[in-house]
């Protein structure tokens, strides 16, 4: 059982990590299998991209990563804008030898939860299926996400030991890392934080198809801290201070309930960042920092 808090003073523990800036293109794959489809609904296909890192002599652990955007918007795309936090840390654990997919999921202006959650496990289960195909080890698997990704990826962290739940059982996930996500869309939460922003309820109503006071139970059962049970994998979570979309209350009381469960958790609070992180100094520390962990854990 482990919690760590760290702010922007934390030296990084990626050995000798080269700077952080812009990425280049194709995030420094040796190759990329676009538009892969995993699944097909009855809203459309669902695909992913994956990026194969260079030599590679043994099977490859894998990196999943899980777009933000208040489920209702984004897409898969990490090289789109090379800038971002998201294409930096792709790339750097491209360098270091892993495999990074990112994924499609239905939005919730088409279907609502736990479609989404049940669409990123079926990526992750198609990819280790196909394993041999790119040379890929199904048994060591990350989960990464950003906002509404994070929600996701840590609603998968935490139903991994439980089959029976939406997404549930997922095999050979090492280790999720959350980016800001909401992780406590309860009724409960609702009354006691009454400053969350109208936008942050209105896409929480979106996805759930109700209210959280209309609707407790599909609340809590979206709810990736209503679902912990102790089995979880590693988390790693990633929140700035400053968020006004996701208060990072929210990222808080989630590791102190991982923690309680007796789940690995490392928090990392940055000082003064909004939501999504921007692209300053601190990016430097937010790319070692999931460097360290995915190189610890996965």
């Amino acid at each position: 059982m482990a919690l760590v808090v760290a702010g922007c003073s934390r030296e990084s523990d990626a050995d000798e990590a080269p700077p952080v800036g812009v990425a280049i293109r194709d995030l420094g794959a040796a190759s990329v299998q676009r538009n892969q489809v995993y699944a097909r609904r009855d809203t459309g296909a669902l695909k992913l991209d994956l990026f194969l890192p260079q030599r590679r002599t043994t099977p490859t652990p894998l990196i999943v990563y899980v777009h933000g955007g208040g489920w209702d918007a984004g897409g898969r795309t990490l090289d789109a804008d090379l800038a971002a936090p998201e294409a930096q840390v792709a790339q750097r654990l491209l360098e270091r030898g892993y495999a990074v997919a990112t994924v499609d999921y239905r939005l919730s202006g088409v279907a609502h939860y736990p479609a989404q959650v049940i669409d990123v496990a079926d990526a992750v289960r198609w990819l280790q299926q196909r394993a041999e195909t790119w040379q890929l080890d199904p048994g060591r698997v990350g989960l990464w996400g950003a906002s509404a990704g994070g929600q996701l990826v840590s609603q998968l962290g935490a139903v991994a030991g439980d089959p029976t739940k939406p997404g549930g059982g997922l095999s050979g996930i090492r280790a999720v890392v959350d980016w800001f996500g909401p992780t406590d869309m309860s009724a409960e939460a609702q009354v006691a934080h009454p400053q969350i922003p109208d936008y942050a309820r209105r896409v929480v109503t979106e996805l759930l198809g109700c209210m959280p006071v209309e609707c407790p139970a599909t609340a809590d059962s979206a709810s990736p801290i209503k679902n912990i049970s102790g089995d979880e994998p590693p988390f790693l979570i990633q929140h700035g201070t400053a968020d006004s979309l996701v208060p990072i209350d929210q990222s808080l009381d989630f590791a102190q309930e991982l923690r309680r469960r007796g789940v690995t958790v490392e928090l990392h609070p940055y000082e003064g960042l909004e939501h999504g992180f921007g692209r300053g100094p601190d990016n430097v520390l937010i790319v070692d920092t999931v460097t360290a962990f995915v190189e610890n854990h996965v």
